[in-house]
């Protein structure tokens, strides 16, 4: 499952016995996992093995029609994306045509006002004029005195489309004040930048089919050496096994499969292999589809009670309208290794205290699980039932508890040797303070440049006492409004991974939380996820991940 990431601001009073996701349907958890049913044969498998079955069943379908189907379907989105490249190509190289061709046109006009420009300019305009007419492109050129009326012409004055000609006008100075003495108008034709650009475009629609052409030969002969001619190979060998000619497939050679017709090969070389025994085993063999359905029904339903078991397991953690009403700015990060884990996190505020808890239970997976319902359970008596309110408190009574759950007793006899690290924290905005104890979980506060990890005792809670178990101690941490809190399990700082292989540890987390300080609390955990997948690379996650990120705001 990926990580739920909360944002959420506000405050809550709760009172009763736990709350969560509501009540749960049969048949939503294996849909939300994306789990289908596995359906199975009714013969177990007798049927499957028919002399004839697997060669018919191949060759009822048209294995060049592949070929036909893969250009049909993939052909005009290569031709699309091509065709739409290239005309963009074109049309970006005819703007910029357009505009060196204006800027040309404008350079020249400028050149010619400014030559024109002292008073007797409308005696001597000849020869700057007729200079204009011997560029190529040249179609018309108008000169105006100040007064805006006609001078001198030179060329036809164009007509037709707009796009197929440039026009620009230049000012003559030399008039009386700030006036001009007169005005240019220059006339030059893109007709050969159109022609250019629709030579261009038939360029594209030919390059366009011989590429369309070329992708359908390369897909046909790929298809044919690496799938056609595989599949033919194993359609013969499967004929052969049928009269019982003991055939398999060679996957070497020029004309290699792909590695999906290889895996299938591969297995029919091994069935064929298993039934070079005789009759016998062929009957084993359609025993042993009978056992794989009956463990496909059977891993559908183990399946389908995680799915559940995973829905109870979120119904136990605080929903999104419950977040809201906290009363504090936070964000969270809920990961189980698997599809539930042994990580529990509540956030409620009661009587005017916001309280904080986060827990690492024993194991993850469904033993984990079972673990957080027994603190989720003995939390809500604990905050509800007997109104603690002091987290060293709150944690011994939790201790108490998971004991008597588990059946520890108090000289480490009998039971089992299961428990959690937990950390607790209550925020009282309305004084300023945070009070914080920890049986084997840390508390981060970054606060400016700085990191600051304040450890709680290093015992759990639960396990075999050994004696040397220290005081669960409160600690009272003064808040002016710029501190932002994490409460995380181990499975955060628990990331193998880097060129090294190196653990991430605590001091690469606070790094982390470091180079994205500026952003929101959301998009600093969003960031951290992000970066601990990148430092895994390949690797595997190891553990379960829960933090929950807040920023106490003093009332």
């Amino acid at each position: 499952m990926s990580g739920e990431i909360l944002d959420q601001a506000g405050g809550a009073r709760r009172g009763g016995s736990l709350r969560g996701a509501g009540p749960l349907r049969r048949g939503d958890a294996p849909t939300d996992l994306g789990l289908t049913e596995v359906p199975t044969t009714r013969d177990g498998g007798a049927d499957t093995m028919r002399p004839g079955a697997l060669r018919g069943a191949a060759r009822g379908r048209n294995l060049d029609g592949l070929a036909h189907t893969l250009f049909l379907r993939l052909s005009p989105v290569i031709a699309a994306l091509v065709l739409l490249t290239q005309v963009a190509i074109a049309w970006v190289n005819y703007g910029d045509q357009i505009r060196i061709e204006g800027e040309r046109a404008q350079m020249m006009a400028d050149m010619t006002a400014r030559a024109l420009s002292r008073p007797d300019w409308t005696a001597s305009y000849g020869p700057s004029l007729q200079a204009l007419g011997l560029d190529p492109t040249f179609r018309f050129a108008v000169l105006r005195d100040g007064t805006g009326s006609v001078v001198a012409r030179l060329g036809e004055e164009p007509r037709g489309r707009n796009f197929e000609r440039v026009q620009v006008s230049a000012e003559i100075a030399g008039g009386a004040g700030d006036r001009p003495a007169g005005s240019l108008t220059l006339v030059l034709s893109a007709e050969g930048l159109r022609a250019n650009a629709e030579k261009q475009f038939v360029m594209v629609l030919g390059a366009s089919l011989v590429l369309i052409l070329a992708f359908a030969l390369a897909l046909r002969l790929a298809v044919r050496r690496h799938v056609l001619a595989p599949l033919d190979r194993l359609l013969t060998a499967m004929g052969r096994v049928e009269r019982k000619d003991w055939a398999v497939v060679d996957l070497a050679g020029s004309r290699r499969p792909s590695r999906e017709i290889a895996d299938i090969s591969a297995a029919f070389n091994r069935m064929v292999e298993g039934l070079k025994s005789g009759d016998e085993a062929r009957h084993l063999l359609a025993e042993l589809e009978r056992t794989h359905g009956q463990l496909a029904e059977a891993n559908g339903l183990v399946m389908e009670s995680l799915g559940y078991a995973r829905r109870i397991q979120q119904a136990v953690l605080p929903g999104p309208d419950a977040l809201r009403r906290t009363g504090l700015d936070l964000a969270v990060l809920w990961e189980p290794l698997h599809v539930v884990g042994g990580d529990y996190y509540w956030i409620e505020e009661i009587d005017g205290v916001t309280i904080v808890v986060v827990a690492d239970c024993t194991g993850h997976g469904v033993p984990g699980a079972f673990l957080t319902l027994i603190v989720a359970t003995a939390l809500d008596r604990i905050l509800h039932d007997r109104g603690l309110r002091e987290p060293d408190a709150i944690l011994g009574a939790l201790d108490e508890a998971v004991r008597g759950r588990l059946r520890q007793a108090a000289d480490g006899a009998g039971g089992s040797d299961d428990g959690l690290d937990c950390g607790v924290c209550v925020v009282d905005r309305s004084a300023g303070t945070l009070h914080f104890a920890g049986a084997g979980l840390a508390l981060t506060v970054l606060s400016g440049d700085a990191v600051t990890r304040i450890k709680g005792r290093r015992h759990g809670l639960g396990y075999r006492l050994t004696g040397r178990e220290e005081v669960i101690a409160e600690k009272v941490l003064p808040l002016d409004g710029t501190e932002t809190v994490f409460l995380m399990t181990d499975g955060v700082g628990d990331q193998m991974g880097g060129a090294s292989r190196r653990l991430l540890g605590h001091r690469g987390v606070a790094e982390i939380l470091l180079r994205h300080r500026d952003l929101p609390l959301a998009g600093q955990v969003a960031a951290l996820e992000r970066d601990l997948a990148a430092h895994r690379g390949s690797e595997p996650r190891r553990d379960d991940m829960a933090l929950v990120a807040f920023r106490p705001v003093r009332t």
